[in-house]
């Protein structure tokens, strides 16, 4: 077991990376379109960077829709969740009251966990109506080392207040304990998650570029997770739905995949970056759009050394065409850049290690 945590926090940091360390090789079946790279010869440099603190490995960031507030997750142990306010660039922790059981919706759930259980990877956030919204979390139980717990929890969030108030509704167990990267619900309750890496697979699997991940389905009908045939790829790592519901797209280390949301699913299209890698997927608008390490240096392969820029790109949901609006040198005040979140003129980051996460402004 604690070995295999072990195992599970270096695949969980390489894929919130977005990287593998050798160059991704395997073949995409069948796609019925096939989109060219884009180059970077037209995104735009960012200058500097400003910082928010007191946030440990803030890996994905959503903004609590028509609010000035931003949602952070926290991969480390104790650190959880996070409320930052847009305007002042502050943070805090956000903590959820003691549920005196969880919701109806959710009657296999385990008990709430503590907020120095949470060591939160992928977020995502559905708005319910007046003021409310559902907010699904990846925990990794960050409590005791010695335990894994891989559960997706919900939290209803409430902004019908001067300060947003977080609600624990319960959780769902990944299937056979399987680590979960990142998250997104549909209108009809049902979770998305994404799965790295199997573990019949080692991490010299994924450098070497084959198929070791896959997509899970949650319903409310059955209760369980399936896995999705044929959403298997090497280091799934983001992923987001179609606004129509029909079709998922899912990160998968330098390449991006859009798949029907069927069982088994389909690959109608594939995009792939030369230049840099996938990591977490959000919309921004009508558009996704995407951050992660630039591989413009990397001439023998992906690897730790050569993956430091950063870009933001920017994908069409029908043909997956990418856009390259912003790119960044490396700093050794903020790395590991695995998200990216537009708020009006303000682009805020997100990293998988670093104590922090940035801004920086568009005129």
């Amino acid at each position: 077991m604690k070995k295999f945590f072990k195992i599970s926090l270096m695949a969980l940091a390489l894929t919130s990376l977005g990287v593998a360390c050798t160059p991704i090789n395997h073949t995409i079946s069948s796609p019925t379109q096939n989109t060219p790279t884009a180059s970077l010869d037209t995104a735009k440099e960012v200058s500097q960077l400003s910082y928010i603190s007191g946030i440990q490995s803030p890996e994905d960031l959503v903004q609590i829709p028509n609010t000035k507030w931003i949602i952070a997750s926290g991969m480390a142990p104790k650190s959880g969740l996070h409320l930052i306010d847009s305007q002042s660039k502050k943070a805090q922790r956000l903590i959820a009251q003691k549920a005196s059981q969880p919701s109806h919706l959710y009657p296999d759930s385990a008990p709430q966990p503590h907020a120095d259980e949470m060591q939160i990877h992928g977020i995502s956030i559905r708005e319910i109506g007046q003021g409310k919204y559902h907010l699904y979390a990846v925990n990794h139980n960050g409590f005791d080392k010695n335990i894994t717990r891989e559960i997706i929890e919900i939290f209803e969030v409430n902004t019908n207040h001067a300060m947003p108030t977080l609600t624990w509704l319960g959780n769902v167990r990944m299937p056979n304990n399987y680590a979960g990267n990142a998250v997104v619900a549909g209108a009809d309750g049902s979770i998305y998650v994404t799965v790295m890496m199997h573990p019949e697979h080692t991490l010299d699997d994924i450098f070497a570029g084959k198929v070791t991940g896959a997509v899970y389905r949650w319903t409310p009908t059955t209760h369980q997770f399936e896995k999705l045939q044929g959403s298997e790829f090497n280091g799934n790592n983001g992923i987001e739905l179609s606004k129509d519901g029909k079709f998922i797209y899912v990160a998968h280390m330098q390449s991006l995949s859009k798949i029907t949301n069927t069982n088994p699913a389909k690959v109608v299209a594939t995009a792939r970056l030369d230049y840099g890698v996938f990591d977490n997927l959000h919309w921004a608008g009508d558009k996704l759009i995407t951050a992660g390490s630039m591989a413009l240096t990397c001439q023998n392969g992906l690897s730790f050394d050569c993956l430091k820029d950063y870009h933001i790109t920017t994908i069409n949901p029908d043909n997956l065409a990418t856009n390259p609006v912003m790119k960044g040198k490396y700093t050794a005040d903020f790395s590991g850049i695995s998200t990216v979140l537009p708020v009006n003129n303000t682009y805020y980051l997100g990293s998988f290690y670093k104590d922090k996460m940035a801004y920086f402004e568009v005129k």
